[in-house]
């Protein structure tokens, strides 16, 4: 039992380091800045993005340079560890440039810096699918990997390789141009926020995408 034990821990290092290794891709080979640009950083040599909200702007955000049909998006977070509520970290799929009118959406979302993170889909703009995720880590001491498996059929929402969520589309659904978002906000639905311990920052990085463009 100790040998199978052993391997067992093995093959899953393998695995993660097998992820943060092709996640590895500096921003700009698949992103670019969105909002908010004096309140975006990159670092790490182009691996590593900087997202920061305080009493004075609205917060910031990039997005994916394609639109998608199909596809593996995949995203390294750490949310901040100043406590507040209110404050949304985002990694997301969305059509058209808003989120309005008859928009199709894929989201995680944690909600304040307490470590709730909620998923969430909306078909022709009909959403109210809203499932919070009780994690087994602290979401603001280390990166964790997020990701998006999204087809015509399904949508698997993992964490750190393991589904945390799936979700069946009905037979009638015909996937729309999608593209990817992450962002940092606030919102008054999600708790207050505590200004007095702003900035609260979120950090990015493996930047990888596995999709297939819409034509």
């Amino acid at each position: 039992m100790g040998i199978v034990r052993e391997s067992l821990i093995l093959m899953i290092f393998v695995a993660v380091v097998a992820i943060t290794i092709s996640d590895a891709v500096p921003f700009d080979t698949y992103y670019q800045p969105l909002w908010g640009p004096d309140h975006f950083t990159v670092t790490g040599q182009g691996k590593e993005v900087q997202l920061l909200i305080d009493s004075s702007s609205g917060g910031s955000g990039f997005k994916s340079k394609q639109e998608y049909c199909s596809g593996i998006f995949r995203m390294q977070i750490k949310i901040s560890y100043k406590l507040t509520g209110g404050v949304i970290t985002s990694f997301y799929l969305i059509s058209g440039g808003e989120a309005i009118g008859n928009h199709d959406e894929i989201d995680f979302e944690f909600l304040g810096t307490n470590g709730t993170l909620q998923t969430n889909v909306f078909v022709n703009d009909e959403g109210h699918r809203e499932e919070l995720i009780k994690l087994w880590f602290d979401p603001s001491q280390d990166f964790h990997t997020y990701e998006l498996n999204w087809n015509a059929k399904q949508i698997l929402f993992k964490v750190d390789e393991m589904t945390v969520r799936t979700f069946n589309y009905p037979g009638s659904y015909i996937p729309r141009p999608l593209h990817v978002e992450a962002t940092i906000w606030n919102v008054s639905w999600a708790g207050t926020v505590d200004w007095s311990k702003a900035p609260f920052t979120s950090y990015y990085r493996g930047f990888y995408i596995d999709g297939t463009p819409c034509k």
